[in-house]
């Protein structure tokens, strides 16, 4: 099909082009399992989106913009593969290690609780509400997460200091130059909670299903409606919309909207092709980042925070979904090739490529969270010797070597 040409170009976990700037927490009796759709309630798979942007004028512009303040900080990068040859440039969130390594970058994030109205049985998925299927509000688990809070990260046998989680992950990737500047570089992520915002998800736009073994409702949501420029599809796009309400509110280029569901993942053209529990995008002009995220407390996916550990890791490390790399594959959940650097794809949970998996479990604020491990620039460019912490590839010991032969 073809698309309008335009500097922000569709993304998934996607920039898109634009032409202008019932029963509360989850539980919920066996008869509402019925989808609205007739759908079947039935453990659901996850699906992690892949991204397929390589537009190099979206960089340019967005570094472009970033260096005039009027996006997220950003540091560009030009490193030349041993692998092939060529010359790779991309850009990060924060600052660079390399000529900058000991500095802090605070980001503000906004973090946006989303309560999905399901018009097909009714169903309030409400993630500021005490959940007896998750044992406290999802609002809470996220807040109260390692993804914004600090705890000591050791990293293939380095101690990289007490940080919140993706601090440390950035902290180990680039451990050959941080380490040096002490405990001084860090991507700092500071939190806002912004007023909680309603929407309705039409009977033909979303699904309410129970799983059975627990009798924990959850959603699925058409991606297609809440994001028509990232999932397909020409209606509303209510994620945009909700970001430009709340430019009052200080959302804005500058800082990362992360929306939160309860217990509602997003299926892509038609129900079953479900789960996705969360994705990173961008678009407009100048580049709005943004982000939305599913804490699962219906028992099909870990009601965890290890899929916001994925997507906001891919967010800092590419977060205009531009950043190219050697063709790897074959892996985590890539059963194809791909050209970019997203650091969690390769070591994706729960697929049949996946490595043997070995995340970061941690307990804080009383809740056991599980961290998805996250792979080194190191491995993408196939530098020898890892620049990563302990030399490796990945920050929790996985990956020992990097993604080999270009993939075919």
């Amino acid at each position: 099909m073809k698309r309008p040409l335009c500097l922000l170009v569709v993304l998934a976990t996607v920039a898109s082009c634009i032409g202008t700037p019932g029963l509360f927490g989850q539980e919920q009796q066996p008869n509402a399992a019925v989808a609205g759709n007739g759908a079947a309630s039935k453990k659901p798979k996850q699906i992690y989106f892949s991204p397929r942007q390589n537009d190099p004028r979206v960089l340019r512009q967005a570094l472009r913009q970033a260096a005039g303040g009027t996006t997220l900080p950003l540091w560009s990068y030009n490193v030349v593969s041993p692998l092939d040859g060529k010359n790779y440039q991309g850009a990060m969130v924060g600052r660079s290690p390399f000529f900058n390594g000991h500095r802090t970058t605070p980001i503000q994030v906004y973090l946006i609780p989303v309560i999905l109205t399901f018009a097909d049985t009714g169903t309030v998925f409400d993630p500021t509400v005490f959940d007896s299927c998750l044992g406290d509000s999802v609002m809470n688990v996220v807040q109260n997460s390692p993804i914004f809070n600090s705890t000591d990260y050791v990293m293939n046998g380095a101690d990289v200091g007490s940080n919140q989680y993706l601090d440390a992950f950035q902290r180990g990737n680039f451990w050959s130059y941080v380490s040096t500047t002490g405990n001084s570089y860090h991507t700092q992520l500071n939190v806002t909670v912004l007023p909680t915002q309603n929407l309705t998800v039409p009977a033909a736009n979303g699904v309410t299903n129970v799983n059975p073994v627990n009798n924990c409702a959850y959603g699925e949501m058409d991606g297609g409606w809440w994001d028509p420029s990232t999932f397909g599809g020409t209606g509303p796009n209510q994620a945009q919309n909700l970001i430009a309400a709340l430019a009052p509110q200080g959302v804005g280029p500058n800082n990362l909207p992360l929306f939160v569901f309860n217990a509602v993942s997003m299926y892509i053209g038609d129900v079953s092709q479900c789960c996705v529990l969360g994705y990173h995008g961008a678009y407009s002009n100048p580049v709005q980042t943004y982000s939305a995220e599913g804490i699962d407390s219906s028992g099909n996916f870990g009601g965890d925070v290890s899929t916001m550990s994925h997507e906001i890791g891919e967010w800092m490390d590419d977060p205009v979904i531009t950043n190219p790399v050697p063709l790897w594959g074959h892996i985590g959940q890539q059963s194809g090739c791909q050209s970019n650097l997203e650091v969690g794809d390769p070591t994706s949970p729960n697929n049949p490529l996946s490595p043997p998996y070995n995340p970061y479990l941690v307990t804080m604020n009383g809740f056991n969270y599980t961290l998805q491990e996250l792979t080194f620039f190191s491995w993408f460019y196939r530098q020898s010797p890892s620049i990563g912490a302990g030399g490796l590839y990945s920050n929790n010991t996985t990956f020992t070597t990097g993604a080999g032969a270009v993939c075919q």
